[in-house]
């Protein structure tokens, strides 16, 4: 892995805090997860153990059944996605 790819992989690993905050931003989690999984598709190759790995981790589903996107999340949905998270930096940073 080039260095430069190495340091784009290490700042989405410290943009997970920004997405840990008390009324997370749909928008701006999606758009994170989608340029991870492009840069690790960049530099392991389309349907690679690297991508599939980071693909198969369940995030939290923001279409929540019933509810409308400015309802707060409850305490186990924000459980839930923050958990998620984590889930994915312990991911990431074994190639970071």
């Amino acid at each position: 892995m080039k260095p430069e790819d190495r340091s784009k992989l290490q700042s989405y690993l410290s943009e997970i805090s920004g997405l840990k905050s008390r009324e997370p931003e749909e928008k701006k989690f999606k758009d994170w997860k989608e340029n991870v999984e492009k840069k690790l598709e960049e530099v392991f190759g389309k349907g690679s153990g690297e991508c599939e790995g980071f693909k198969r981790i369940r995030f939290f589903d923001f279409n929540r059944a019933g509810k409308s996107k400015e309802t707060p999340l409850n305490e186990s949905e924000r459980r839930d996605y923050l958990g998620k998270l984590d889930e994915a930096r312990r991911y990431l940073q074994r190639f970071a």
